[in-house]
């Protein structure tokens, strides 16, 4: 299957799965911030999708290749905790806007902001993938894709730039839904897992990738800038 066939499938799921995570918990689809959020994350994921076929396919190759015979049960246990605090917030957010309201809900201006650090959250995602290569969902060598390290653009700022792009995608997006206290929930654990994973990850690459150790000691931030 063509990397292009293969992409495009990949979209339809994220959209589709993002849409079962938000709607699900509440058995109904009138819920008109999270279907303007899917219209959004769906229409940014297609320009981004188009755009890095074309100007970075080598990219998304990584991002399909599993990797998973090489995968240690650290990382394994590391993915598998913040792939939840990734998508669980989601799921949460829905609830307590429907159903718990735990703390008051935000402004509209609030909410607004929210889609504005949802949306800064993608473009580092997405710049991330396009000045590394080789970053996979697995923590790997990718030694026949002559993996390198990637040490200029963004990543000449922070070591792990595409987990802060995640933190500011999924606390973006639950405040936007419209609950403050799935944006705790989501920063908190979020943080905590990835913190872990980047433990995990950093031990292997300052054993097997060349350069990585002297790279650790350029650039200094790992995820949070001035404070992690």
């Amino acid at each position: 299957m063509g990397l292009v066939v293969k992409t495009f499938i990949g979209i339809g799921f994220q959209i589709g799965f993002f849409a079962a995570l938000a709607f699900l918990p509440i058995g109904t689809t009138d819920f008109p911030a999270a279907i303007l959020w899917l219209q959004v994350f769906g229409g940014a994921v297609l320009l981004s999708a188009s755009y890095l076929l074309v100007a970075g396919p080598a990219a998304l190759e990584a991002r399909m290749r599993a990797g998973r015979e090489a995968q240690t049960p650290e990382d394994r246990l590391a993915l598998a905790l913040m792939s939840l605090a990734l998508l669980l917030p989601v799921s949460f957010a829905s609830r307590d806007v429907f159903v718990w309201q735990l703390l008051p809900a935000p402004s509209p201006l609030f909410q607004a902001f929210g889609m504005a650090i949802f949306l800064f959250g993608f473009v580092i995602i997405v710049m991330s993938m396009l000045q590394n290569e080789y970053a996979a969902p697995t923590v790997h060598i990718q030694e026949a894709a002559g993996h390198k390290l990637a040490d200029g653009g963004i990543y000449g700022h922070v070591r792990h730039p595409m987990y802060l792009g995640f933190l500011l995608f999924t606390a973006g997006t639950t405040l936007w839904l419209g609950s403050i206290a799935a944006t705790l929930f989501a920063t908190i654990s979020l943080i905590a897992t990835t913190i872990y994973r980047i433990g995990v990850e950093e031990a292997t690459l300052c054993k097997d990738l060349p350069g990585y150790v002297a790279y650790t000691e350029k650039v200094k931030t790992r995820y949070l800038p001035f404070i992690y």
